[in-house]
């Protein structure tokens, strides 16, 4: 009865001040906190009112197994500091660059019963101490976003800017990249260097609405790319198998062939996002599946000097974690085990006809990413 009294205290308190630890005096009682949700973010992921710092003072840490109830509901999930779940696995996140703790299921965003819910109280309680530690252990890769700490690297490197050389794709025809655009991390002077080192002349935007877009104070090339109208806004969630995601997808690479080349991709990191779309345009073009992954993992190397050399555990658990799934989507693949096996072009080729595009798209796009310039 004296622990229900303190919690019921603690949400009371919380009510007024926002955020309470449930844990009070000498009262032992599970890590507990109470706060509430204060907005949703543009990927569907809960917002809350509490920092990782309130996290760690209520008796939290990274890798632990939590519990979050709200409006009744009851959610298992681990706690990370990065998307460590396949895609609709929940994850409670401290995200480096996010100013509070977010909850969310990954890449897709929360359910609708879980939306629209700004201003309920949450509580996030233990379930289980450093119960997937080992995930977040190894997955917990940190980069800087000073020029001077990759001092052994190319700026093209330090931007994540690279031609892609896969399957049948033409020499300098397509490229990829972190945001030529926005500069949160650091790199968009960089990458707007390179793009226009390249003469790249369409950009296939992954990241940003027009709103955003305009907000930035872009590097020269990348501005002209922008007035001159050669940004093709394609804004989407990690989530393949979303309809939105597919809808947006199509439409602009139904456009892209209309576009001169080369062209570049590109998201925030140039990670996730740019990593699935190029796979698919990579096994599109008759790929096989070591190129897509070796492709893929080369932006592990450029942002956190992890690679297939120096650490293949970790890789093969990226690979499996994230690229992989995006492949058995596009490819119609249920076990991962056949993916090296598959006809990516054929798949492929048979994801975008069943997802909208038509065969005179299809031949269109193929064409635009293998005729030599």
């Amino acid at each position: 009865m004296k622990n229900r009294l303190v919690i019921g205290l603690a949400v009371f308190v919380s009510i007024f001040s926002g955020v309470t630890s449930c844990t009070k005096h000498d009262v032992e009682v599970d890590p507990c906190i109470l706060g509430r949700i204060s907005s949703y973010n543009e990927f569907g992921a809960a917002v809350l009112n509490f920092t990782e710092a309130d996290m760690a003072r209520a008796g939290f840490a990274l890798g632990d197994v939590v519990t979050i109830t709200v409006d009744g509901k009851v959610i298992e999930m681990p706690y990370y500091d990065g998307y460590y779940t396949r895609n609709g696995e929940y994850l409670c996140i401290a995200y480096p660059t996010y100013p509070t703790i977010c909850f969310t299921a990954n890449n897709i965003g929360l359910p609708e019963e879980l939306t629209g819910l700004e201003g309920y109280i949450v509580a996030v309680k233990m379930k289980e101490k450093g119960g997937c530690l080992d995930v977040q252990t190894a997955l917990s890769m940190k980069y800087t976003n000073g020029r001077e700490d990759y001092s052994d690297i190319s700026d093209a490197e330090f931007a994540n800017a690279r031609a892609v050389r896969a399957g049948n794709i033409a020499d300098g025809v397509l490229h990829r990249s972190s945001s030529p655009f926005c500069n949160e991390i650091e790199r968009a002077g960089y990458v707007s260097k390179y793009l226009e080192t390249a003469t790249v002349a369409t950009v296939l935007n992954l990241a940003d609405t027009e709103e955003k877009i305009l907000g930035y104070d872009m590097p020269s090339y990348s501005r002209s790319l922008w007035d001159e109208g050669n940004v093709i806004l394609c804004p989407l969630k990690a989530d393949p198998t979303a309809d939105d995601y597919n809808n947006r997808l199509i439409a602009a690479l139904k456009e892209l062939p209309s576009r001169p080349a080369p062209y570049v991709v590109h998201c925030m990191e140039g990670k996730d996002r740019t990593g699935y779309v190029c796979a698919l345009l990579e096994g599109l073009c008759g790929a096989s599946y070591d190129e897509m992954v070796e492709d893929y993992l080369i932006t592990y190397d450029n942002y956190y000097r992890i690679n297939p050399a120096n650490n293949p555990d970790l890789c093969n658990t990226l690979v499996s974690l994230r690229l992989n799934t995006c492949l058995m989507y596009y490819a119609g693949v249920s076990d991962e085990a056949r993916l090296p096996e598959t006809d990516f072009a054929k798949s492929f080729s048979d994801y975008l006809l069943t997802h909208g595009m038509n065969s005179q798209q299809l031949d269109a796009l193929i064409q635009a990413l293998t005729a030599a310039q």
